[in-house]
C-alpha cells in the first residue's frame, strides 16, 4: 500500500494501489499489485538481540503502538518483555513484568491496547498457581497499574494465551484451562474484567463454552469491541476434527451465539483468530484448503454472528496460512498470511480489505526476507496498520520487527475505494 503527496505544481495524488487523484481532483480506480513502500516506518527494539521474536505479538489503539517480545532474557530466558511507541513508531518505554519476572513466563506472549489501557499476557508466569499464567495492566505511557490472574488457581491453564481490552472491558484467554467436567483437560476458558471497579481484580465473570469439550481450546483467541466479546476454540470438532468455531458474548458474558464456518472442513482451525471492531466479526481460518492445503481463509459477520462473506487472498497458494491473524479497525480488515512465499519461503505478506470483504491491497515489507513471516501477527486501530515479522534478523537472527503503514483518513473517497 501507498500513501503520498505529492506538493509541485497545481495538485496532488494520492496513490495506494487503488486510487489516483489528479490536480482536477478527480479520481481513477483499479487494482494494481505491485506493493510499494513509500509511507512504511519499521520498529525495531532499541535493545534489540537474537532470538528476541520481537513482534510476536502487537496490538495499535489510543494512539499507541505496543509490541510483545516473549523470548527478551532481561530478567531470565524468556521472560519477555513489550515496548511501547507512538503512533509514528518512536519509542515511548519498554515494559517488564513489575515484580517476581522469571526465566519461561514469556510476558509479551499476548498484547492489547484500548479504553486508555495496555494489557500484557505472561502465560507461565507464577503470580497465582504454578505456570498458570498472569495479565499486567499498565497505562499508555507504561506505568504499571495491576496484575490479574486465574483466580480458580488451575495450574498450567496458560492465563494470558490472550489477552483483549476494549469497551471498558479486559479479556483474557486461558487456553489450557480445565473444563466443567473431570478429563476435559484444555477445553480453555476466558476471563472478563471490568475496567471501572476500584480493583481490576474484581473479576465480573469466568466464560467457558455452552458445550465445552476437552481440547477445544476454548480461550486461544480472543476480542472485545462494538458492545461484544468473541472467543475461538480452534479445535473444536463440531463438524469434522478441529474444524473449529467461535463464540459471541455480550459485555457481562452471557453467550448470544455459536457460529462455525458454512463450509467447516477437518483441519480448517475456524478461531485461531478473532476480531471485534467497526460493527464486524472477523474469525480466522488458517487450515481451510480452497486454494490448496493450508492455504487460509476468513469469514466476516455481523454483530449477531449473521455471515456476510468469506474472504481469502487474492493470490491464495497452498501453505500461506491466510487467517492466522486478522484485525478490524478504522475502516478496515487486515489478514495476515505469514507463509506466502512473494520474496522467499515465508518471507509472509498481509491484505487489506474494506468491511465488506472487498480486497484493497496487499502488503509485503519492504525489505521482506524469506523466513521472517511478516503477517504471523497483525492489528489497525487510530489511522494505522501494524504488521509484525517475528524472524527478521536485523539485530541478529530471529531478532524481530515491526512496520507500520497509514490508512489515508483525509477523504471520504479514499476511506470507501
Amino acid at each position: 500500500m501507498v500513501f503520498r503527496t505529492s506538493t509541485s505544481g497545481h495538485g496532488a495524488y494520492f496513490d495506494n494501489d487503488y486510487m489516483w487523484m489528479d490536480a482536477n481532483n478527480s479520481f481513477t480506480l483499479g487494482y494494481n499489485d505491485t506493493t510499494t513502500h513509500s509511507n512504511e516506518t519499521k520498529i525495531t527494539a532499541s535493545d534489540a538481540a537474537a532470538s528476541d521474536y520481537f513482534g510476536s505479538s502487537v496490538a495499535v489503539g489510543s494512539g499507541r503502538v505496543v509490541v510483545g517480545v516473549p523470548f527478551d532474557d532481561d530478567a531470565g530466558s524468556a521472560s519477555g518483555s513489550a515496548y511501547i511507541f507512538d503512533l509514528d513508531g518512536t519509542q515511548i518505554a519498554k515494559i517488564t513484568a513489575p515484580s517476581g519476572a522469571a526465566t519461561g513466563d514469556n510476558f509479551g506472549d499476548s498484547v492489547a491496547v484500548g479504553s486508555d489501557r495496555i494489557v500484557v499476557g505472561a502465560k507461565n508466569a507464577d503470580d497465582g498457581p504454578f505456570n498458570g499464567g498472569s495479565a499486567f495492566i499498565f497505562d499508555l505511557d507504561g506505568n504499571y497499574i495491576d496484575t490479574i490472574f486465574d483466580y480458580d488457581y488451575q495450574s498450567g491453564a496458560s492465563f494470558g494465551s490472550a489477552v483483549a481490552v476494549g469497551s471498558g472491558r479486559i479479556v483474557v484467554g486461558a487456553i489450557n484451562h480445565q473444563g466443567p467436567n473431570t478429563g476435559d483437560y484444555s477445553a480453555g476458558a476466558a476471563f472478563i474484567y471490568r475496567l471501572n471497579t476500584p480493583d481490576s481484580r474484581n473479576q465480573s465473570k469466568t466464560i467457558k463454552a455452552s458445550d465445552a469439550w476437552a481440547s477445544d481450546n476454548f480461550g486461544c483467541s480472543v476480542a472485545v469491541g462494538s458492545g461484544r466479546i468473541v472467543v475461538g476454540a480452534l479445535n473444536n470438532d463440531d463438524v469434522p476434527s478441529s474444524s473449529g468455531s467461535a463464540y459471541i458474548f455480550d459485555l457481562d458474558g452471557n453467550e448470544l451465539t455459536k457460529i462455525t464456518a458454512s463450509d467447516a472442513a477437518s483441519g480448517d482451525q475456524f478461531g485461531c483468530s478473532v476480531a471485534v471492531g467497526n460493527g464486524r466479526i472477523v474469525v480466522g481460518a488458517q487450515g481451510n484448503d480452497d486454494d490448496g492445503g493450508g492455504s487460509g481463509s476468513a469469514y466476516v459477520y455481523d454483530l449477531e454472528g449473521n455471515l456476510i462473506t468469506k474472504i481469502t487472498a487474492s493470490d491464495a497458494a497452498t501453505g500461506d496460512a491466510f487467517g492466522a491473524s486478522v484485525a478490524v479497525g478504522s475502516g478496515r480488515i487486515v489478514v495476515g498470511a505469514a507463509y506466502n512465499d512473494d520474496n522467499g519461503s515465508s518471507s509472509g505478506s498481509a491484505y487489506i480489505f474494506d468491511l465488506d470483504g472487498t480486497q484493497l491491497a496487499k502488503i509485503t515489507a519492504g525489505d521482506a526476507a524469506a523466513g521472517d513471516e511478516f503477517g504471523a501477527a497483525v492489528a489497525v486501530g487510530s489511522g494505522k496498520i501494524v504488521i509484525a515479522a517475528r524472524y527478521n534478523d536485523d539485530n541478529g537472527s530471529n531478532s524481530g520487527s515491526a512496520y507500520i503503514y497509514d490508512i489515508p483518513l483525509n477523504s471520504k473517497h479514499i476511506l470507501d475505494i
